[in-house]
């Protein structure tokens, strides 16, 4: 029925007064934990109780016996308690008068540890300490951190800060270009570029956009597919000042329309195979593979642009670029990123993860994934090697593998979905893996940690990329982390309050720093509702609430919990996906899997389980041994009515499982 107990004895104790009779208590020895955690509450009476005691504990050993703690294993949690000394006509009356309260915690050593037992009976102190002190109080306004903790949290685990120059996407690729301008920077369809070759080039088309009427503040949409000419217009865009705006070519008609009429973008680039899309009454565009447009470029200077060319000088708080992504309502909400947060990107993430010139980097993300920023960013400011290829190439499986192979790349981001895909095996030259945009199972760490830097990263659109990371990881017995803030970000988990929450408790995940996104594009009232004030920060400072859980862990980094929102109902009882999807993941005849509510008719809302075998072999699954495993670690309610068994789980654009 429950779990946790607290039992406060509010009544005096008798006497037992017996005639002739000499009484004593004598000991039944230490209780079993009855309960995963007791708070044992007793009121005290008389005059000799101390001002303040110690709370002992007893704990329940793995095999149900118990053990008596002695003086070492107290938890050392003081509880005060108020006396008043009796005097005079009062010591008779005082042995029955209220003394205080003495304390004591059970709990189960199979589930908790010392420590944190020690930490959750100081906190309960710490409320009681300060309701009767004031009363009136109200309860919610009570922090239950010490100082330290929540220096801890707020400070110390948030210590992230890096020197990183204050500079532009554009003066860090050219500062790149001047560093090695005859290294390879892009590699596409067995067409190498330099890097002095690729700035040149990228010159002459910004003045052409500046031409158009393109400058800082000015959303410009690319729609063209996978080439040199894509990496070319977002240097460009951000040469001329404007903010690149990523339309992938493979969206629906009516996507790729909204997002046109939303952003309202000062120009499109596009190629002559998919200017028709643009549709009957097209916005203004500049085809930029045209015969004529190559004629013009000509006749442009190549050397890099001062802000005495542009339309206004072009300064680190103006966009870079803007990334369109799915919104609650159904309508695609576009989420401004300036340049601040791009150097800590292109500098000191890219230390860590050992970009320098001489390592080749795969273009593998979605233009319309933020993701692709990051490859760009993190090749093209460090002498990296961007290596790009058609879609066609870049499907998960031995295209994807000779791909690697050919151009021997050795750095990649790729989504566990996709990773589940491959075998570790047949890329050995991939020497570092950042993975992230979904939750990372236990299984792609145990397949491609060993022998490489695996790195898992998470962060929201509406930071530039990454918020956190955690890495190298290695196999283990849990989940892995997310670990910590990025170089120059913070990050906190909250309550409703937006008061931090202790180590091990979950909260929402809010994200602030030199990262933070602007906003959305065009949604002031949405903008307000996300970006919220950073009570921990400077005056002005903004955070954003990411709307995922997440919990601290006692070594400083945060473990994913899910989002707000992923809790279902069905049949009255609250579910979370994820609890049911752990259960699946742990039999080792299942690969990847994952768990939906279906309605197939209304008002019959039925959990499905969607799993490929770890085996490949789809006709070697006994759904009837998986349900029966799950009935042993789940309530009924929370097994899925039906487990319907694929032969990959299907994936979105992005390389996200395609829920």
């Amino acid at each position: 029925l429950f779990q946790v107990m607290l039992a406060l004895q509010n009544t005096a104790p008798a006497d037992l007064d017996l005639p002739g009779i000499h009484t004593e208590l004598l000991p039944t020895g230490e209780p079993v934990a009855k309960f995963d955690l007791s708070f044992a509450l007793t009121e005290s009476f008389g005059t000799e109780t101390p001002t303040r005691t110690e709370t002992p504990t007893r704990t329940e050993t793995a095999t149900g016996t118990d053990t008596a703690t002695g003086a070492d294993a107290t938890t050392g949690t003081e509880i005060e308690t108020r006396t008043e000394t009796p005097t005079g006509t009062e010591a008779e009356t005082a042995r029955r008068r209220p003394a205080g309260l003495l304390g004591a915690v059970d709990y189960a050593a199979d589930l908790f540890e010392h420590d944190t037992v020690q930490a959750l009976a100081d906190r309960f102190v710490r409320v009681l300490d300060a309701l009767t002190r004031e009363p009136h109080r109200h309860v919610g306004t009570v922090d239950i951190l010490d100082p330290a903790e929540r220096h801890r949290l707020l400070v110390g685990w948030n210590d992230s800060a890096r020197e990183v120059p204050a500079a532009t996407l554009p003066e860090l690729f050219q500062a790149q270009v001047a560093r090695t301008p005859e290294a390879p920077a892009v590699v596409f369809a067995g067409t190498e570029v330099t890097y002095a070759a690729l700035n040149a080039r990228a010159n002459r088309l910004a003045r052409l956009l500046i031409e158009r009427g393109v400058g800082p503040e000015s959303p410009v949409a690319v729609m063209v597919h996978r080439s040199v000419d894509l990496v070319l217009g977002f240097l460009a865009i951000t040469k001329a000042g404007g903010a690149y705006l990523p339309v992938d070519p493979d969206y629906p008609a009516e996507r790729v329309a909204y997002v046109l009429e939303d952003a309202r973008p000062a120009l499109v680039l596009t190629s002559t195979d998919l200017a028709p899309r643009l549709g009957e009454t097209p916005p203004s565009h500049l085809v930029v593979d045209a015969p004529e447009t190559l004629a013009v470029l000509r006749g442009f200077e190549d050397t890099d642009l001062t802000d005495a060319e542009r339309r206004a000088p072009l300064r680190p708080a103006h966009p870079a670029y803007v990334i369109y992504t799915s919104g609650s309502t159904g309508r695609p909400k576009g989420v401004t990123v300036t340049h601040q947060g791009l150097p800590s990107v292109a500098a000191a993430q890219a230390v860590e993860l050992g970009i320098t010139p001489g390592t080749r980097m795969l273009q593998f993300a979605s233009m319309s994934f933020d993701a692709s920023v990051w490859e760009t960013v993190t090749a093209l400011c460090n002498g990296a090697c961007l290596v790009s290829a058609p879609s066609h190439d870049l499907l998960p499986g031995p295209a994807l593998v000779r791909l690697v192979a050919e151009h021997q790349v050795t750095h990649a981001m790729l989504t566990p979905a996709v990773l589940a895909l491959l075998d570790p095996e047949e890329l050995p030259t991939l020497r570092t893996l950042v993975t992230g945009g979904e939750a990372v199972g236990q299984s792609v760490v145990e397949s491609w940690a060993p022998g490489r830097r695996l790195v898992n990263a998470y962060g929201p659109t509406e930071s530039t990329v990454c918020a956190t990371s955690a890495g190298p990881l290695s196999p283990g017995p849990t989940g892995p982390p997310i670990g910590g803030p990025v170089p120059n970000s913070r990050v906190y988990v909250l309550d409703a309050a937006l008061r931090p929450v202790p180590p091990g408790v979950g909260g929402e995940l809010y994200v602030a720093g030199a990262g933070l996104a602007r906003g959305y594009l065009g949604r002031s009232r949405l903008t307000a509702e996300r970006f919220v004030a950073n009570p921990y920060g400077v005056p002005g400072e903004r955070m954003y609430r990411t709307g995922d859980l997440a919990r601290w862990n006692a070594d400083g980094e945060l473990e994913y919990l899910g989002r707000t929102d992923d809790q279902v109902k069905i049949r009255g009882f609250r579910i979370e996906l994820g609890e049911v999807e752990a259960a699946l993941a742990a039999h080792p005849a299942v690969g990847r899997s994952t768990v939906l509510v279906r309605e197939d008719r209304p008002g019959d809302r039925r959990l499905v389980g969607y799993l490929v075998p770890a085996g490949g072999r789809t006709d070697e699954v006994d759904t009837a041994a998986l349900r029966a495993h799950l009935g042993g670690t789940l309530p009924e309610y929370m097994v899925p009515s039906a487990l319907v068994v694929l032969d990959a789980l299907p994936l979105t654009v992005n390389g996200k499982l395609d829920r």
